[in-house]
C-alpha cells in the first residue's frame, strides 16, 4: 500500500498548490487520519490490478482534469473497496452499490489560478483569428480541412501538431503520416472522419506550428498552464477553440479558459461549451458568433456552420476584461465549493 495514496499529509497532493491539493486539505481538515481511507485524482489513482491486490476501505476520487467514466465498473466486484467520486457529471459514473457520487459545479475556477496571465498590449491586428490544435482528433482534422478549403490558413494563426498522448503523464508524440491519413473515430466527439485524397497531400506539411511556441519546449505539461505566446493574441482579433468533448458529456478543459485569461474574444466549439460558460457568468460573444445556435448543432454541422463566421470583427476590449474579472470570482466560488464538497464527503463516510 502506498502512503502517497493515503488520505494523510504524506499523500502526493497534500503539499501541492493545485485543486487536487486544496481538495485533499479540505477533506483532511475534517477527517484527520482514518485507516483505509484513500485519496487520488484520475492521474494518481493506482492501477485497477493494484487496487484489487493491495487495498481495502474507501477511495475518494476527485475528478478535476476529466469527468469520471465507467472503466472501473468491470473491476468493482473483485475489489474490497468503495468509492466516493467527486465529478462534474455523475451521470457518466456507473451505477453500483460500491459507488457514491458528489457533483461539482465551480471547480473550473481553478484554471484562473493555474494558467499564467500576461500583460497584454495593444498593437495592429495582422491576423483575424488564432486557433491552436495539438492532439490529433477526427473533428479537429475535419476542421483543418475546412480551413484549408476555404483559404483560411492564410492571414490567420493556425497550428495542428497532430500529436497523441503517450504513457507518460501528459506526454505527447507526433502521429505518423499514415495515422494522419487513415480513418479515425473519437468517442469523446462521436465523430468519424477519413481525409479525402486531395487533402492527404496537404497533410504532408504537418505539423503546422506557430512561431516561438514555448508550450512545446518548456517541459512536460506546460501547455496546460500557459496561454502560449502573448504575441499570438496581440496580433489576432479572437480565438477559435475546439474543446475536447463534443459528445457523451458537457465538460470544459483548459482550452476554454486560455483566451479568457489572455483577454481575448473567442468562439468555442464543443458539447454545449458556450452554455456552460454562460451559466458560469462569462460573456460568450453570442451576439457575434451565434453561440446558442452553434452549441445545439451535431458535430459535423457545427464545423460547416462555423466557417462563415470566421471573419474580421471588432469587439469592445472591456468585455474581455469583464470576463477576466468573472474568472477571479469563479476561483473564489471554486474554493468555497471545495469546503462544501468536503462536508458532503464526510456525510457519506
Amino acid at each position: 500500500m502506498s502512503k502517497e495514496f493515503s488520505l494523510t499529509k504524506r499523500n502526493e497532493h497534500f503539499s501541492e498548490s493545485t485543486p487536487q491539493g486544496d481538495m485533499l486539505r479540505c477533506i483532511f481538515n475534517l477527517t484527520g487520519i482514518i485507516k483505509d481511507l484513500w485519496y487520488a485524482d484520475t492521474f494518481s489513482l493506482p492501477t485497477f490490478g493494484h487496487l484489487k491486490k493491495y487495498y481495502s476501505g474507501t477511495v475518494i476520487l476527485y475528478c478535476w482534469w476529466d469527468p469520471a467514466d465507467d472503466r472501473i465498473l468491470i473491476h468493482l466486484d473483485d475489489m474490497d473497496l468503495e468509492f466516493i467520486i467527486i465529478t462534474s457529471d455523475p451521470q457518466l459514473v456507473p451505477k453500483h452499490p460500491k459507488i457514491k457520487t458528489i457533483k461539482w459545479t465551480y471547480q473550473y475556477g481553478y484554471f484562473f489560478e493555474l494558467i499564467k496571465p500576461f500583460n497584454s498590449r495593444e498593437q495592429e491586428k495582422d491576423y483575424t483569428f488564432l486557433c491552436m490544435m495539438r492532439n490529433h482528433k477526427s473533428e479537429r482534422l475535419a476542421f483543418l480541412e475546412e480551413l484549408w478549403r476555404n483559404g483560411l490558413l492564410k492571414n490567420n494563426l493556425v497550428s495542428y501538431l497532430g500529436q497523441v498522448n503517450t504513457g507518460q503523464i501528459h506526454g505527447r508524440t507526433n502521429r505518423t503520416y499514415e495515422d494522419l491519413t487513415s480513418k479515425i473515430y473519437i468517442e469523446d466527439s462521436d465523430f468519424e472522419y477519413t481525409p479525402p485524397k486531395d487533402f492527404t497531400n496537404f497533410l504532408k506539411n504537418l505539423p503546422l506550428e506557430l512561431s516561438q511556441d514555448t508550450t512545446q519546449t518548456l517541459g512536460n505539461n506546460t501547455d496546460f498552464y500557459t496561454c502560449g505566446n502573448p504575441e499570438w493574441y496581440a496580433r489576432t482579433q479572437y480565438s477559435v477553440i475546439l474543446e475536447t468533448y463534443w459528445a457523451r458529456t458537457q465538460f470544459l478543459t483548459e482550452k476554454s479558459f486560455k483566451p479568457i485569461v489572455a483577454g481575448h474574444p473567442f468562439i468555442n466549439l464543443g458539447n454545449m461549451s458556450n452554455s456552460i460558460l454562460s451559466s458560469l457568468g462569462f460573456d460568450v460573444f453570442d451576439d457575434i458568433f451565434d453561440c446558442g445556435f452553434i452549441d445545439a448543432l451535431p458535430a459535423r454541422n457545427k464545423i460547416s456552420a462555423t466557417i462563415p463566421l470566421l471573419t474580421s470583427i471588432d469587439i469592445d476590449p472591456k468585455r474581455c476584461t469583464d470576463n477576466q474579472h468573472n474568472g477571479q470570482e469563479l476561483l473564489l466560488k471554486a474554493k468555497q465549493e471545495q469546503k462544501e464538497l468536503a462536508q458532503q464527503v464526510i456525510n457519506l463516510l
